[in-house]
């Protein structure tokens, strides 16, 4: 009889020490400035608030607001990296939930299309921080701009991995039709991880330039979320069954 193996070691218990009073005050302010700030620039749009009014409504001094972001177009940052963030776990949680792939990438931009349809400056300061600022915000928005192309990879690859239709002229909300249907081909499953990859790509680079449109004054915002769609429908028909002229 062979000898039993010895059993596992015991995990290392987690560690539960408790957050000191220092670390909840700051976490408290981080949180109340957030929560003002959201609510100014929402309503109000960048150009109409100041960093005092922020401040105020966060019932912390100026100095210590900058402390938590070092300018006015930081703050707006932190805004919108946080609205980013929650838009990325929504849309993958979607898709993961068995939503249709358009809707979940529509998802994934939902932040950045309602800043700009109401107040499209709040979108174009964001957009000019994150190519051209400094300091740790525009850190953070690079890394919540790569993680909005890999979250658009990861959606096409759980539509493919489950057959999931791409029906783009469902009505919303409609019931998702049958992997077999061949009026409405399903997600390609031997798709590679490249070709995902490019697509993810190529989403994101489009929704990107019909949400710049509307911040520059190019393009108007009333049907912004339209426009995105259709663009997602397009690029999605893409990844259906195989081109017949190609095997």
């Amino acid at each position: 009889m062979p000898p039993r193996p010895s059993p596992p070691a015991p995990a290392a218990a987690p560690d539960v020490r408790p957050i000191g009073r220092r670390e909840r005050n700051k976490r408290d302010k981080l949180r109340r400035i957030l929560a003002a700030a959201t609510e100014l620039f929402t309503a109000h749009g960048y150009s109409a608030v100041s960093t005092q009014q922020i401040a105020d409504a966060a019932d912390v001094g100026t100095g210590t607001l900058f402390r938590y972001a070092g300018s006015k177009a930081g703050l707006l940052m932190l805004v919108m990296n946080e609205q980013l963030r929650i838009g990325v776990e929504r849309g993958v949680a979607l898709a993961r939930s068995g939503a249709a792939p358009a809707d979940a990438i529509l998802a994934l931009v939902t932040p950045l299309v309602e800043a700009g349809s109401r107040h499209p400056e709040n979108t174009a300061v964001y957009q000019r921080e994150t190519l051209f600022g400094t300091g740790p915000e525009r850190e953070t928005a690079a890394a919540e701009v790569a993680r909005i192309e890999s979250a658009i990879e990861e959606i096409l690859r759980i539509a493919a991995a489950s057959g999931r239709p791409h029906d783009p002229d469902r009505p919303a909300r409609a019931p998702h039709r049958p992997a077999h249907d061949p009026d409405h081909p399903a997600l390609e499953p031997g798709r590679s991880a490249r070709d995902l990859g490019r697509t993810a790509h190529a989403i994101y680079s489009t929704m990107y330039m019909d949400i710049v449109r509307v911040c520059m004054g190019r393009a108007p915002a009333d049907d912004l979320t339209g426009r995105l769609r259709e663009s997602v429908d397009h690029l999605l028909g893409g990844l259906g069954a195989h081109n017949e002229g190609c095997k």
